[in-house]
């Protein structure tokens, strides 16, 4: 589990997706990108797959209220919150997912509340499911206590990430 605090236009919820693909997720398993609200989650996606030179619905997809374009080979799935709540109800365990990013937790729905508490409790039986936690504002110290991992140390926290996007589009 990271936390990953940075300010709105770093390119957060951009650049992470791709980065865990660089990282090797998203082969055993889907890289899930929540977002807290539809347009943001398609707009996410699209960005995404722009980037990545791919067509929206392949590789990437996105998911919300209404309408579902992920494929059978997608590696991305970005959806809202309440899409991954509904997923829980079907499957207690988030077993089509490798990786979850869980994007402006600083929001504190509650379903963003509902999914990090959830999270904190599959994370102990899902050692292979990597969690990050992405906000514009957040207590990082908060939520690092929150999610600390098996042996008691608290989850890592990476700050500031200022002109990740400028940096990652060179």
């Amino acid at each position: 589990m990271v936390i990953v605090a940075g300010e709105t236009g770093s390119g957060k919820s951009t650049q992470l997706p791709k980065l865990c693909l660089q990282l090797g997720r998203g082969v055993h398993g889907l890289v899930g990108h929540t977002q807290p609200r539809r347009v943001a989650a398609r707009s996410i996606a699209e960005r995404v797959a722009d980037e990545l030179g791919v067509e929206l619905g392949g590789a990437v997809g996105y998911s919300v209220r209404f309408t579902d374009r992920v494929a059978d080979h997608t590696l991305v799935k970005v959806m809202t919150d309440g899409i991954l709540l509904a997923e829980i109800q079907r499957d207690r365990m988030l077993r089509r997912y490798d990786t979850l990013i869980i994007d402006e937790a600083h929001e504190r729905s509650l379903n963003i509340d509902f999914l990090l508490g959830y999270l904190a409790q599959l994370l102990p039986k899902r050692p292979d499911l990597k969690l990050i936690v992405t906000s514009a504002t957040i207590d990082t110290q908060r939520f690092a206590a929150h999610f600390h991992t098996a042996d008691g140390a608290p989850a890592p926290i990476i700050e500031g990430v200022l002109g990740m996007a400028r940096t990652m589009r060179r």
